[in-house]
């Protein structure tokens, strides 16, 4: 499997392009607000906190350890949030999707699943995986349910996985999506975008 760092990945609505650090005011602008960090386990309060995060994902994606991706709205070409691949096993084939955060403007609006799509048809299609995984915190539900609608199958909990530096213990929930239940969860991706497979 041939990890390429810089891949873009193109919709209907967006387009994932390459996480680059010269963009970083503009990722910033669209996921500083507190509501997009309410329920994950990482302790995001500044712009700093951003930043860190944002660091994390540049040296990732130098070491090939993550693919990581900004979220560009076609429509105006803003920056609107950022997702990656990571979890990367090139051995047994299996990758994480998550470390999504989006801007609340684009929540409800179409933007995720299309990012999933995107991600999902990539992993299976082109790197012919044979799992994605993502890990949801117990507190987020919102999260939980979009993942869950998309059709992957809840695997797991793991319980007090987490301990953000407020003390507050997340639990972690695992869903996974399996290379033969690709043709399925295709299907649905599709019709919930409007599409025909």
């Amino acid at each position: 499997m041939i990890i390429d760092t810089d891949v873009t990945l193109d919709g209907s609505l967006l387009c994932l392009i390459p996480f680059d650090m010269k963009e970083k005011y503009l990722l910033i602008d669209a996921i500083k607000s507190l509501e997009v960090w309410k329920y994950t386990w990482r302790e995001v309060k500044t712009i700093d906190d951003i930043e860190e995060i944002m660091e994390i994902a540049a040296k990732n994606k130098k070491e090939r350890s993550q693919i990581p991706f900004m979220i560009k709205e076609k429509l105006n070409g803003q920056i609107i949030g950022t997702t990656r691949i990571g979890e990367i096993d090139a051995q047994n084939r299996n990758v994480e999707i998550g470390w999504t955060w989006l801007s609340p403007a684009y929540w409800r609006t179409g933007v995720n699943t299309e990012c999933k799509y995107l991600l999902l048809q990539y992993c299976f299609e082109v790197l012919k995986l044979i799992r994605v995984q993502f890990s949801v915190s117990g507190h987020n539900v919102r999260s939980q349910k979009a993942v869950e609608r998309i059709g992957a199958i809840k695997e797991g909990t793991f319980r007090k996985h987490r301990i953000k530096s407020d003390g507050t213990v997340h639990d972690n929930v695992f869903y996974g999506i399996l290379d033969s239940e690709w043709k399925e969860v295709k299907e649905n991706l599709l019709h919930l975008m409007g599409k025909e497979y």
